[in-house]
């Protein structure tokens, strides 16, 4: 899952930030799938997830229900959402190993965090995507508080612009810091955009709570 790897930030601010991709391989298993991703469906709504979508709904953000989402699921369906605590993830991961579904699982997240709970659980990961950062002309990106908010969303449909908008209407107190966290995650329609992160960024770059 390459597009959420570039995330931008500290390790106290990523700490809490987990993505979460599940899917069959085309030609491999796909058909038949939808049975096991609808039950992994329900594990990720029981647990609780920061942010879950779908491009063909959009995401709990937007207005998209769980149902929806299911119902909407294709020949190749796919979960995609993320979680924004350590404890969250571990359990998705205990029932979805359980579940024994044959599925590939990608986790995104802290590198350390991620393989310590493979080996809780007993798990080998498959393998290991690393970013190597960005590379030309950086001095064309905008400043490194903008890029945490853009990057959460890995297919860049996230402006530079919405997340200027939206921390400038919060310091002068024209929009509440939910809001504008929301407001900022709704162009990702993979929904993969934490928006509880979104939040604590704009508390301290704002200065507000």
């Amino acid at each position: 899952m390459s597009h959420s790897l570039h995330r931008r930030g500290s390790c106290e601010s990523l700490k809490d930030d987990y993505v979460l991709l599940v899917t069959p391989s085309v030609g491999i298993n796909n058909k038949g799938s939808a049975e096991f991703l609808w039950k992994i469906l329900d594990i990720v709504q029981e647990v609780g997830p920061d942010n879950l979508g779908s491009y063909e709904t959009g995401t709990i953000f937007t207005g998209a229900t769980v149902e929806e989402i299911r119902t909407a699921m294709g020949d190749t369906p796919r979960v995609r959402c993320c979680f924004d605590s350590r404890e969250k993830m571990f359990e998705v991961l205990k029932r979805i190993k359980a579940l024994d579904a044959g599925l590939s699982v990608v986790i995104s997240g802290l590198n350390d965090e991620v393989l310590d709970m493979a080996k809780e659980l007993e798990l080998k990961p498959h393998s290991v995507n690393y970013s190597l950062g960005i590379h030309g002309r950086t001095d064309k990106l905008p400043p490194e508080e903008v890029l945490e908010f853009v990057t959460m969303c890995g297919h860049g449909m996230v402006s530079k612009n919405l997340v200027i908008e939206n921390i400038e209407a919060v310091r002068a107190g024209r929009k509440k810091i939910h809001d504008a966290a929301v407001a900022i995650a709704q162009p990702c329609v993979c929904g993969i955009f934490n928006v509880d992160r979104a939040e604590k960024l704009l508390e301290k770059f704002c200065g507000k709570n």
